[in-house]
């Protein structure tokens, strides 16, 4: 069996290659949206949600229509083009859950029905800065 030393004049080299190998894999790639595929897991297969940019101060009413089989459904919004920093629930939906997050440059609310719920859900959220607020009156199918 053949062992190789590590000299010290070997170590710096190593270091540097074993460095710029990481960075090399942390730099943007070609082609990418800056959308993880985390973030396209899950989806319901029917999500009709139409992409918004709310304007400062007012409320952007928005319908949206998902099937029921365990997915979300997610709008997307921006405020001149760049997702919002915060955003707070103001209404939370009688029959599903909200959840609202940075993908790539917006801000994405997504529905989840409960389970077996087949009717019409709403909820409401108020996005940080501008103080706009996105209501989402949701129709559940089968």
């Amino acid at each position: 069996m053949k062992h190789t030393r590590l000299t010290r004049s070997g170590a710096p080299r190593l270091c540097l290659a074993v460095t710029a190998f990481l960075i090399t894999g942390c730099a943007p790639q070609a082609g990418w949206n800056g959308i993880f595929a985390i973030d396209a897991a899950g989806g319901a297969r029917t999500c009709v949600a139409p992409a918004t940019s709310p304007p400062d101060g007012k409320a952007v009413l928005a319908q949206i229509q998902v099937s029921n089989e365990g997915g979300w459904c997610g709008v997307s919004l921006n405020r001149n083009g760049v997702a919002f920093d915060s955003y707070l629930t103001v209404t939370r939906p009688n029959h599903g859950r909200v959840f609202a997050h940075h993908v790539g440059t917006n801000t994405r609310i997504d529905y989840t029905p409960d389970a077996g719920f087949v009717g019409t859900d709403s909820f409401a959220v108020r996005l940080i800065p501008g103080n706009a607020e996105f209501q989402g009156v949701v129709t559940v199918t089968r």
